[in-house]
């Protein structure tokens, strides 16, 4: 039994950092005492599910946050800390210097693909640097996907655990009842880059011929785009059932509810190499999926056919995928044996187990 501090590098409750939970919950269950440091809107002490949470005020000039999270992680004697993405990998080295305790790094994004597209290519070259400066000085990296994890074993040994969803959260109904007007869903944050734009133009198109109804789980991080989306559905009376953020673990009857899933991410490096959490969920609850072309969830639902892969730029093409599984019955429901085989493959207890040997192995 270890005595964990997990660090997050963002806001660990808003919007609720899915994987964070997933692999604290991991921990606990297989026996170890675990704490969590996050940066917050405010400085508390909270707790979920009986584990502790340290909030670490994140208003602070640059690089205070960092030194606060720092200084609290340094308050007990942890037998290991487990940090995620890109500042924490930071911290983990100067907690790893000062404590000589071993440090795991978590990364789940491509993360010098993302600085480059969100902050420019300085960014990307610092966070490039960074990473191959501090990467090789932890004990163990812990990643999503093989392509990621090929690209860091260049620096240390490396761990691949998909981001799947716990099937302990998405729990199928016995007998789903169907709905007379289908239900379109989709869950995840609401920006243009994840297709926001098109796909909401894409169901006005639907709407010209189909009744359908669209459900968007997830917030915003631009007004703008928030005005112009909930204008948008107001000028062309689209009714959008607007939901919000929702708690990871209240997300099943959702998509229960539902008939089919959107994941229509835009071409982008980081987007195309990796599967969206959000498709294992719909996969695994029996919704097929309409998704993007050329990104690798259209090679998952090509190879299992799990639903159908677009033109993500066109809303045309958005809308008539969406027509077509509709339209067709013989993939509009997920054949029984299809989900339950989904559910053996593509759920985080099936891996989770890989977390444990870690910690067993440095502590």
């Amino acid at each position: 039994m270890a005595n964990v501090c997990v660090i997050c590098d963002r806001e660990f409750f808003s919007p609720f950092d899915q994987r964070v939970y997933k692999e604290v919950k991991t921990m606990v269950k297989m026996g170890h005492n675990v704490e969590i440091i996050t940066p917050h809107k405010s400085t508390k002490q909270k707790k979920i599910d009986n584990i502790i949470v340290h909030c670490i005020d994140k208003k602070a000039p640059f690089g205070f946050t960092g030194i606060k999270i720092i200084k609290k992680a340094l308050h007990k004697k942890y037998d290991l800390f487990y940090c995620h993405e890109f500042d924490p990998l930071i911290y983990g080295w100067m907690l790893k210097k000062i404590t000589k305790k071993p440090v795991v790094w978590d990364c789940h994004e491509y993360l010098v693909p993302m600085k480059r597209e969100l902050q420019g290519k300085l960014s990307a070259l610092l966070a490039k640097n960074i990473i191959k400066f501090a990467a090789p000085k932890i004990d163990h990296i812990i990643t999503v996907d093989n392509i990621l994890g090929r690209q860091l074993q260049e620096y240390n040994s490396v761990t691949v655990i998909p981001n799947y969803p716990t099937i302990s959260d998405f729990p199928l109904l016995e007998n789903k009842t169907k709905n007379k007007i289908p239900n379109i869903i989709y869950v995840g944050s609401l920006t243009e880059e994840r297709g926001l734009k098109k796909m909401i133009k894409a169901y006005k198109i639907v709407r010209d011929s189909f009744e359908a109804e669209l459900t968007i789980i997830g917030g915003f991080y631009d007004s703008s785009l928030e005005q112009w989306a909930k204008n948008y559905d107001s000028k062309y009376n689209l009714k959008i059932n607007w939901k919000g953020w929702i708690n990871y673990t209240e997300l099943a009857p959702h998509f229960s509810e539902a008939d089919l899933g959107l994941c229509i991410l835009q071409d982008s490096e980081r987007y195309m190499k990796a599967i969206a959490t959000k498709v294992y969920e719909y996969i695994i609850m029996g919704l097929p999926v309409v998704t993007s072309k050329g990104h690798m969830s259209d090679r998952l639902v090509k190879k299992e056919k799990y639903g159908i892969s677009v033109d993500s730029s066109d809303e045309n093409a958005i809308a008539n995928g969406i027509l077509t599984l509709l339209n067709q019955n013989s993939i509009k429901e997920m054949n029984k044996e299809k989900i339950l085989s989904s559910r053996s493959k593509y759920v985080w207890e099936r891996r989770e187990e890989k977390i444990n040997k870690v910690i067993k192995k440095l502590v």
